[in-house]
């Protein structure tokens, strides 16, 4: 079949691919020039055009439909505009997210986990995926430690045959790639948690934003839940879980630098006990991760093995090293609740004398958030806050973001300083601080742009100590 796609965004170009690699003719269009696409995108671009897929770029009029039989429109394309009413008077069969959807559950012969949220996913992901290698499984993981647009990250591990490898594949589901891969069978779907974020793209709507997240609830033959997302799921039955609340299918416990499992769920019933070497949100992921391999049927030992193995990710409450006596971590936390769960690991550090320096890189990523409450939080529990407008994700500076959160932190005592990169705030961080302090990042670039960013930030914590001895 003939397919034209419409638009070569973070939609249209995942679809023209999978499109292609199931044997379809394809061309993709767009009113952007190649060059005015982002490196990134321009280099994916190409690579479709290696594989058959045909670019028409920069034009304005409609596609040469001559033998075309199906179309695709990307979802920025306006319902009102006229290349889609063109296309539907020539009465072309439309392709939905649905059809693709189905192309990919047709390709994926193993079993899928669906990990979707606001918080937790990339982690929880990778904890799932070390439980299940620890017993035996070879695992096929997609998160965003792979690539930033997730439906571009599984479709190309499918053109390049990693499902065909693997007994599981384990796969971290934001919100676009759930509406493109709506139909995609999970044999265990998972949802971390539901909090405002991505409003920009809802029409500022947190009941449109949680409905997309549910969407996962009607492709899954098992579904597992945290206990906060219960009332939106409303009467749908899953298995939740929770921190030391005897009313969850799965609850987690710490214990003398342990973590503790009871559960009781589809006749199971038990309690174990395995050694845990992180801490934080760490936690809570992993009692995701738990509930999902006692869903899917692993046995007490290959979870406890998985756990007691798992060592962490980059970017996540990850701990650098000591600089000149400073204590140096980085994490990824953007969202309010998401800082206040990363905040409160560094309390009792607080409490003994040590001072907390935060940095921050634009919290704004592809999507406006909250800066000025941001900010409040922020000032709540650092005696610095150095703010960067720098948008890692977008590469777009904004000061105004910078002040916007150092604004939000008006009514504290904090030293607030913003700054135009991670490399200046690094070197600043080292000037107004001491030894025993704890300097951590937080912000979404540690996620999108996590090699560039981390070398920049230390490239100017070692500047500054070696500038403010």
């Amino acid at each position: 079949m003939k397919c034209v796609v419409i638009g070569a965004g973070n939609a249209g170009r995942p679809a023209a691919r999978i499109l292609n690699y199931a044997g379809h003719k394809v061309q993709i269009t767009d009113q952007k020039e190649l060059e005015d696409f982002p490196e990134s995108v321009q280099k994916t671009l190409k690579k479709m055009e290696e594989e058959g897929v045909d670019l028409q770029l920069g034009l304005d009029d409609p596609c040469n439909i001559e033998d075309v039989e199906a179309v695709y429109f990307s979802p920025n394309i306006p319902k009102d505009s006229p290349i889609r009413h063109y296309l539907v008077d020539n009465e072309l069969k439309l392709i939905i997210n649905q059809d693709i959807a189905d192309i990919l559950d047709t390709a994926i012969n193993s079993d899928v986990i669906g990990v979707t949220g606001t918080l937790g996913k990339t982690s929880t992901t990778h904890i799932i995926s070390e439980i299940f290698k620890t017993a035996g499984y070879n695992v096929w993981t997609c998160s965003s430690q792979s690539g930033n647009l997730l439906s571009e990250v599984i479709v190309e591990g499918i053109i390049n045959g990693d499902h065909l490898k693997n007994d599981v594949a384990v796969l971290e589901l934001p919100h676009g790639t759930i509406r493109l891969l709506s139909n995609l069978k999970l044999k265990v779907g998972l949802i971390t948690n539901i909090y405002s974020d991505h409003l920009s793209e809802f029409e500022g709507s947190i009941e449109k934003y949680a409905q997309r997240k549910l969407m996962i609830t009607d492709s899954s033959e098992i579904l597992v839940s945290s206990l906060q997302s219960k009332d939106l799921l409303e009467s749908q039955k899953a298995i939740y879980y929770c921190q030391n609340n005897s009313l969850c299918d799965v609850s987690g416990y710490m214990k003398d630098g342990n973590i503790g499992i009871k559960y009781n769920l589809k006749g199971r019933e038990g309690e174990f006990q395995t050694k845990f070497n992180l801490h934080g949100y760490y936690f809570e992921n992993s009692i995701a991760a738990a509930a999902v391999a006692l869903a899917y049927g692993l046995k007490e030992e290959s979870i406890k093995n998985g756990l007691s193995n798992f060592k962490g990710i980059p970017g996540h409450l990850e701990y650098v090293g000591n600089y000149a006596g400073r204590e140096v971590h980085f994490d990824a936390a953007f969202v309010p609740e998401g800082i206040l769960s990363t905040l409160k690991q560094f309390s009792d550090s607080e409490s003994e004398g040590s001072d907390l320096v935060i940095l921050i890189d634009n919290p704004d990523s592809t999507n406006p958030r909250d800066k000025f409450e941001i900010g409040k939080i922020l000032g709540e529990h650092a005696q610095a806050i150095i703010a960067s407008g720098y948008n890692e994700t977008t590469k777009v500076l904004d000061m105004e973001s910078a002040n916007e959160v150092l604004d939000g932190a008006k009514d504290s005592e904090a030293l607030r300083i913003a700054v135009e990169d991670m490399t200046t705030a690094g070197e600043l961080s080292i000037k107004h601080s001491k030894p025993g302090d704890i300097i951590l990042h937080i912000g979404p670039g540690a996620i999108t742009n996590y090699e560039d960013l981390k070398f920049k930030m230390m490239e100017g914590i070692e500047k500054g100590c070696k500038k403010y001895k």
